[in-house]
């Protein structure tokens, strides 16, 4: 960690040492060549017009400990900056790790989630067709059933009416026959 802050250290006081120096080239106008009839033009850059910033986007490299810092404060500011950057970035490292995990588990659980829906939807469809089918029979069955109602009763009707010629025929002392007459729609209902 030492050798580590040492060569920080080297790596900032080098650059900060060389850059009062600096070039001006890029602030020289620019002569652009033309025919020798017109006078020459040059080119002057716009000036550059500071951008408003985010107040946190400029305090982001301004150290508010103090302004009479010299260069190995500063370098071991850094180093500390740098400590604190890194642990924050293995943590989150840790946790994109852990999260991608339990993304991918959940992807698993939700394709079997689906598989089964898929599944279950058929058999709720076979088991509507089935039923619709079912549904289908039992109105048959019922319109069977009640159309030969009528022709039921007749058929009763006429056990009854041999009954009672079989028991006269045995002596038996009977009423007068009562009359089977047809149900009309409006009774049955």
């Amino acid at each position: 960690m030492k050798q580590l802050a040492r060569s920080l250290i080297i790596l900032l006081i080098v650059p900060a040492t060389l850059l009062p120096g600096g070039c001006d080239y890029v602030d020289e106008p620019i002569v652009l060549d033309t025919m020798p009839m017109r006078p020459v033009q040059t080119y002057t850059p716009p000036q550059a017009a500071p951008e408003p910033t985010d107040p946190a986007v400029a305090k982001r490299f301004t150290d508010t400990r103090s302004d009479t810092q010299d260069a190995v404060q500063s370098a071991v500011m850094w180093s500390d900056k740098y400590d604190e950057l890194a642990a924050r970035y293995k943590s989150l490292t840790e946790e994109n790790m852990t999260l991608t995990k339990e993304n991918n588990e959940l992807k698993k659980q939700l394709m079997l989630i689906e598989n089964d829906l898929k599944r279950t939807r058929q058999e709720l469809d076979d088991a509507n067709a089935f039923l619709q089918d079912m549904h289908a029979e039992l109105t048959q069955w019922k319109g069977d059933v009640l159309g030969f109602r009528d022709e039921i009763r007749l058929a009763q009707g006429a056990q009854l009416q041999a009954l009672t010629k079989i028991l006269r025929l045995l002596g038996a002392e009977t009423g007068e026959p009562i009359a089977m007459q047809p149900v009309s729609e409006a009774s049955r209902q």
